[in-house]
C-alpha cells in the first residue's frame, strides 16, 4: 500500500465506518459499503492530495446511495431514517450536556495510565497481552489497571453509558 493511502486510510477508517452506520444497518453491509468507499479511493488514490475530506466523503455519499439502489431500497427511507435520527439526536443532546460536565471530572479521576489501558483494550481492542508488551509490564498489572477504571465506572453507572457515547463520537471525528 502507498503510504499517502496507507495515511489516509488510518486516519479516516473510523470517521467513514461511522459516517456509513448512520444510513445503513447491519455490521456486514457497513463493513461491504466501507470496503466499497475505500477501493473506489484506491482507484482515484492520485486526486485525494488535493482535497482528501471532501472527495472521502462525496465517495462514502456515492457509495450509501449505490448501496441503497443495489438492494432496491428508497431514498425516501433514508429520508424517513435521517429525520428521526435528528429528532432523536436533539433529545439525547439535552441529556448528553448534562452529563457532560459529571463526565469531564470522572475521567479527571481515573489516573491516566489506567485510562489509557482501559481505551485500548475496550475501545480498540488490544488485548491484555498487546498492552503489557508494549508497556513492559505484566497482563495482570494490565487487567488492576482495566479493573480500576471498571470499578470506578460501576460506581457511577449513569455516566458510563454517557462515557461510552463520549468515547464513541470523539473516534467518530
Amino acid at each position: 500500500m502507498e503510504p499517502l493511502f496507507e495515511k489516509i486510510y488510518d486516519e479516516y477508517k473510523h470517521q467513514v465506518f461511522f459516517f456509513v452506520k448512520k444510513y445503513i444497518h447491519g455490521r456486514e453491509d457497513i463493513e461491504d459499503v466501507v470496503q466499497d468507499i475505500f477501493v473506489h479511493l484506491w482507484k482515484h488514490r492520485q486526486v485525494l492530495e488535493k482535497n482528501k475530506e471532501a472527495i472521502i466523503f462525496k465517495t462514502a455519499k456515492q457509495e450509501i446511495a449505490n448501496f441503497y439502489r443495489k438492494n432496491k431500497l428508497s431514498f425516501s427511507d433514508l429520508q424517513e431514517e435521517i429525520h428521526l435520527k435528528v429528532v432523536k439526536e436533539e433529545e439525547d443532546e439535552d441529556e448528553y450536556s448534562q452529563h457532560s460536565d459529571k463526565l469531564e471530572k470522572l475521567l479527571h479521576q481515573m489516573p491516566e495510565k489506567s485510562k489509557a489501558f482501559f481505551l485500548k483494550h475496550k475501545i480498540e481492542g488490544q488485548s491484555y497481552s498487546q498492552i503489557a508488551k508494549e508497556n513492559s509490564i505484566s497482563k495482570n498489572a494490565v487487567a488492576k489497571h482495566v479493573n480500576k477504571v471498571l470499578n470506578l465506572l460501576k460506581t457511577h453507572i449513569n455516566l458510563f453509558f454517557s462515557l461510552l457515547i463520549f468515547i464513541k463520537s470523539f473516534f467518530q471525528g
